[in-house]
């Protein structure tokens, strides 16, 4: 299990975020392919660029899911002491 936990007053969450980052990355992969076969953009002149950029969007998400938990804990103030400054814990 992950958590983040504020440095300065020790509070600890259940980082949840990075299985939420996973769940979305992997729909990504899947709706960017399934756009790609059922020529959802067709028409648009740009319809193998979108599908491209939303399947490498979720292989990225998947990917590098723990430095994105790491950045969205950074922006989320720590309800006990309303400070910004967490650490990723691993268990």
């Amino acid at each position: 299990m992950a958590y983040i936990e504020c440095k300065k007053c020790g509070f600890r969450e259940k980082a949840n975020k990075s299985f939420f980052l996973k769940v979305l990355g992997g729909g990504f992969v899947g709706s960017g392919f399934w756009a790609w076969v059922t020529y959802f953009f067709a028409g648009t002149g740009f319809a193998f660029t979108i599908c491209v950029a939303i399947v490498t969007g979720g292989v990225a998400l998947l990917a590098f899911s723990d430095e994105i938990t790491q950045w969205l804990s950074e922006r989320y103030s720590c309800p006990d002491c309303n400070d910004r400054d967490w650490r990723l814990v691993k268990e």
